[in-house]
């Protein structure tokens, strides 16, 4: 959990200007959702001063949002398009911050 505390720092404080009290971040429902920002952001704020305004929607719109000037940080699990995005001057500072995976679980043989 510290690693990934110490990522999310690293890439809000690369994505905040100067002195800026705001900046907003375009994410995945699902980030939003899994209540990350919900227990990162207040410590963020805290230690920084900056308040992050999250605005959540699919992964094309806050890639667009981003490309439009009108997002700072971006969350999306899209990695072709995110290195698209970096390759044609968009973006910068591109980290995998964490990953998600699906595990079906049940009684041995369930699944027969």
């Amino acid at each position: 959990m510290k690693r990934l505390f110490a990522a999310l720092i690293a890439l809000l404080l690369l994505a905040a200007p100067a002195f800026a009290e705001r900046i907003v971040c375009a994410s995945t429902t699902s980030t939003q959702n899994s209540g990350l920002f919900d227990y990162i952001l207040p410590i963020f704020t805290e230690k920084t001063g900056i308040e992050v305004h999250v605005i959540a929607v699919g992964t094309g719109a806050a890639l667009e949002m981003a490309k439009r000037g009108d997002a700072d940080v971006v969350f999306v699990h899209a990695k072709d398009l995110e290195l698209e995005g970096v390759k044609e001057g968009y973006f910068i500072n591109r980290h995998d911050v964490m990953y998600n995976d699906f595990v079906i679980v049940g009684p041995k043989g369930s699944g027969d």
